[in-house]
């Protein structure tokens, strides 16, 4: 697609709220006139991310990013802004008018992105379909023992896979779609000898994967053999949209849920997931791939605190509930256990107990720490000392995760009960593992690690053209821009001052114009998105902030803060001026130096009214 008209971007703009937007990603809540949130683009604790919707702005004040609703769409769908301005089109409504120019069937070819999820989209419904079609076909008959109804069939986009080689790739020709399209996307592969492609999803039932937004962006199809050449379950490769460890089945489902009941149910698989919606429990998803991962946990905590595991009872089952705790409890998450009775998996409770059974499963989970000791027991003697001594070991090394004091110590506390051991042996026990990794550390050579990254919260790098801006004058223009959107009257005496007129071209400068232009044309009420438009070109972390915030000045000082800003901007300039006409004449000709001497006493000279 070529240039997007500019009102088709305005239009966008105007129907875009921003906390509806940003509300679909994390969980915001209201302080005030404003909205805080997790930050979506770091690991926090307490929230620092803030929405501001009468500016239609946001900004973390822990990292550093914010902007309008495009920038906050590119960084987390890591699009450019031409992409960012089309998903937001699709989901407001706004159509965005094909260039014209050719024939039809020379029209544009979207970017790679919107090819693959034109092509999952498709592929979806394709395979909806198939299994419609062939009720008699081993799919339908699968689900049929597995109990599922149509509606259940419908709502999570379950489907079949035709038995042929070529049958997706026929389809997929059929559509307009190339080869190398479909072998991305992962509904082709391609033998890298022969070059031959074929079908990837073969006479399986397929489950459609989502991301948190909704779009299907890959696959998951199990065989329904009862010895699969191919493995039980194939999955979508990694594709540009695919990422299996950033994925959860059924999000889209659970994301209102989670919200209004403030957890997340975690299990294995689709069907335990489906299950668990089928038996009232909504906010329940499963990991996309082999096993949890950091950014699932990442995902969970921005919208929730408490996660309740449904894992199987098995050896594997229970590695993974240690691993899902090994990042949960660094994010201080509440976590829990949902014991299946019989070591039976969430599926077949329902289907052999109802939704009763899973409620009451649900309804008995156990603290963490309560469900290993359990299976500590089960693997051994609780009164053995050495067994003891592990199990000791074990549970420090997890309460070692948590960086919050106050919670580490209740847990602490917990734990010394459970397992019937004095406080002072587990202080004791804590103690002697940080200093083995102390020491560990230093043997290595290795400092500790280091934190993740953070983006600096300072403004962006200047464009080339841009000329530097000093400190003073810089703080000014930020202080003058904060104001200008606090009050139409001190934009007004802003806009009037001299000053005003040669504002440096520098994101703050171009963000305090737009305010005293639209304030200066009667339609001050657009100030705050005329300057939010600028952060669309020359992302600026501090402007952000500005946007985004509050004045942070008392009412009774704005006009004195202005004209400080003002006066700071005036006295700066001269001075700069003045030591540039200093450093001419030192190296001017005698005729020159006049000239220079003359301009010097118009700036020493007292402005006059």
């Amino acid at each position: 697609m070529g240039r997007i008209p500019e009102w088709v971007v305005e239009e966008v703009r105007a129907r875009a709220d921003i906390v509806d937007i940003i509300g679909g990603y994390v969980q915001l809540r209201r302080a005030g006139g404003s909205w805080t949130a997790r930050c979506p683009f770091h690991n926090e604790k307490t929230p620092s991310f803030h929405v501001n919707p009468q500016r239609q702005m946001y900004y973390c004040f822990g990292c550093g990013r914010g902007g309008d609703v495009f920038r906050f769409v590119m960084d987390r769908e890591n699009l450019p802004f031409p992409e960012a301005v089309e998903l937001l089109a699709s989901r407001v409504g706004v159509v965005i008018p094909e260039e014209r120019g050719g024939s039809s069937e020379q029209a544009p070819v979207r970017n790679l992105r919107n090819r693959l999820y034109a092509l999952n989209e498709e592929f979806a419904r394709f395979f909806e379909r198939y299994l419609a079609e062939h009720p008699e076909g081993a799919a339908a008959r699968y689900l049929a023992t597995r109990q599922l109804p149509p509606e259940t069939v419908r709502q999570f986009r379950l489907g079949a896979a035709p038995p042929g080689w070529d049958d997706c790739l026929r389809y997929g020709r059929g559509l307009g779609f190339t080869e190398e399209e479909m072998v991305t996307g992962g509904i082709l592969r391609k033998n890298e000898e022969t070059g031959r492609v074929y079908d990837h999803f073969r006479d399986r039932l397929t489950f459609a994967i989502w991301n948190e937004r909704g779009d299907v962006v890959g696959f998951s199809a199990r065989s329904l053999e009862v010895k699969p050449e191919y493995g039980k379950y194939v999955n979508t490769p990694e594709t540009p949209i695919f990422k299996k460890g950033q994925l959860l089945y059924a999000i889209p489902f659970a994301r209102k849920a989670m919200q209004e009941r403030g957890e997340a149910i975690l299990c294995e698989g689709q069907l335990d997931t489906i299950a668990m919606h089928r038996a009232g429990f909504p906010q329940t998803m499963a990991p996309q791939g082999t096993g949890f991962t950091a950014d699932q946990s990442r995902i969970l905590a921005r919208y929730v605190d408490r996660v309740l595991v449904a894992f199987d009872a098995d050896s594997a089952g229970q590695k993974a509930v240690r691993a899902a705790l090994e990042l949960l409890l660094p994010l201080e998450m509440e976590v829990k256990v949902i014991r299946i009775p019989g070591g039976k998996d969430p599926d077949e409770l329902f289907r052999n107990g109802g939704p009763e059974a899973v409620a009451a499963a649900v309804n008995g989970a156990v603290g963490w720490l309560e469900y290993l000791r359990d299976a500590w027991r089960a693997r051994g003697d609780l009164h053995s000392p050495a067994e003891q001594g592990r199990m000791l070991a074990d549970a420090v090394s997890l309460l070692m995760l948590m960086e919050n004091p106050v919670q580490r110590e209740l847990y602490l506390r917990e734990a010394a009960r459970l397992l019937d051991i004095s406080e002072g042996a587990l202080t004791a026990e804590v103690a002697r593992q940080e200093r083995m990794r102390r020491r560990a550390r230093a043997g290595s050579g290795n400092a500790a690690p280091a934190a993740t990254p953070v983006p600096e919260a300072g403004p962006a790098a200047p464009k080339a053209e841009e000329e530097p801006v000093s400190p003073p004058i810089r703080a000014a223009e930020l202080t003058l821009l904060e104001l200008a959107l606090a009050d139409e009257s001190i934009a007004r005496r802003i806009a009037d001052a001299p000053e005003a007129q040669t504002l440096p071209n520098d994101p703050a400068g171009r963000a305090l114009n737009a305010v005293l232009a639209a304030t200066l044309n009667g339609e001050y009420a657009a100030a705050g998105a005329a300057a939010a438009a600028v952060l669309g070109e020359t992302p600026d972390a501090e402007v952000a902030r500005r946007l985004a915030s509050e004045c942070s000045f008392p009412e009774t000082q704005w006009k004195k803060a202005a004209a400080d800003c003002l006066a700071t901007i005036r006295d700066t300039r001269s001075r700069r001026s003045r030591e540039k006409i200093l450093e001419e004449l030192r190296r001017a000709a005698p005729e020159r130096q006049l000239e220079l001497l003359a301009e010097l006493e118009k700036l020493d000279a007292p402005e006059k009214r």
